[in-house]
């Protein structure tokens, strides 16, 4: 009864918030969302204090640190227009899959959920399809926004390289061969899916 009960608190956030040493709070606020004339802004967002304790890693399908998710916050990176592969890494492997158009905002939700021993994290595309798309400006007004600090997070990143290429493999292969059709409709994000 200990272990569960101590697991069931750790899952729901009691006790310690999370924290990352590679994320800084905004004071831009949700003026950081603004797009960018060459470059596609990707907003990851992650509304729920579910799993309070533990942060989420993201990043891309290169091996660039993009930024940790926290609790109850967002935080937006620029990318070139194009494709892209943007991956969580948590106890399991989350990817997403995105077609970016320049100077347009996309919306990521990093949606934790419960797993064996901490949190799963899985990338949802926030799109005009999806239900999330009509809470957005209430989950954003109620985040807080953090800016990565891509050069630390990066050399993290190199630290544990053959970690990092695992995830890429495991996310590519999400993508190709595990997701169900369905599950893949949710975790793709087209050019015409911004704000």
């Amino acid at each position: 009864m200990t272990l569960l009960l101590a697991l069931v608190l750790l899952l729901t956030g009691s006790g310690c918030s999370a924290t990352s040493k590679y994320m800084t709070p905004s004071p831009a606020g949700p003026a950081s969302l603004a797009a960018a004339g060459d470059m596609a802004t990707v907003v990851f967002i992650r509304p729920s204090g579910f799993a309070g304790s533990q942060r989420a890693t993201v990043l891309d399908g290169q091996g660039r640190f993009l930024g940790d998710s926290l609790p109850e916050s967002y935080f937006a990176v620029k990318v070139p227009p194009g494709e892209h592969v943007f991956i969580s890494w948590a106890e399991n492997t989350g990817a997403l899959r995105a077609t970016l158009a320049a100077g347009k905002v996309y919306f990521v939700e990093v949606s934790p959920k419960m797993g064996a021993f901490s949190a799963r994290v899985h990338l949802l595309a926030i799109t005009p399809r999806a239900s999330s798309w009509k809470k957005l400006d209430e989950w954003i007004a109620e985040s807080k926004a953090y800016v990565p600090d891509e050069v630390h997070g990066q050399a993290y990143l190199a630290s544990r390289k053959n970690d990092v290429a695992e995830r890429i493999r495991r996310a590519n292969e999400a993508l190709n061969k595990d997701y169900s059709r369905d599950e893949l409709d949710e975790r793709t994000l087209l050019p015409t899916d911004s704000r």
